[in-house]
């Protein structure tokens, strides 16, 4: 199938090909492109870094950026009240019970 916008005779890598020759994790090759810090381009559903775009990216100079408490989703913990009716109290265990009295 033909691609108009890409050149047949430019060399593609992959993600794991990229995060070998940048020495990064293939997530953070991903966050990268995410972030428009590296084009790519999506073949057939796979994504592909032309060789060009990865020749003038520095993963050095790449600074990322810092997360704050509004970038973190939101987390509502409820805590367990345990009451004395509660199932939970009243397990025993078997073999090594220790009866005190």
């Amino acid at each position: 199938m033909y691609t108009p916008e890409v050149d047949h005779m430019e060399t593609l890598f992959n993600v794991n090909q990229v995060a070998y020759i940048l020495k990064v994790h293939p997530l953070t090759v991903r966050r990268y492109i995410k972030e428009g810090k590296l084009k790519a381009v999506k073949i057939e559903g796979n994504i592909r870094i032309k060789e060009a775009q990865l020749q003038g990216f520095n993963a050095k100079d790449y600074t990322p950026k810092p997360q704050t408490s509004e970038d973190l989703p939101e987390k509502k913990v409820r805590a367990k009240v345990f009451a004395q009716e509660d199932p939970f109290l009243r397990l025993q265990g078997r073999g090594a019970s220790l009866h005190l009295g």
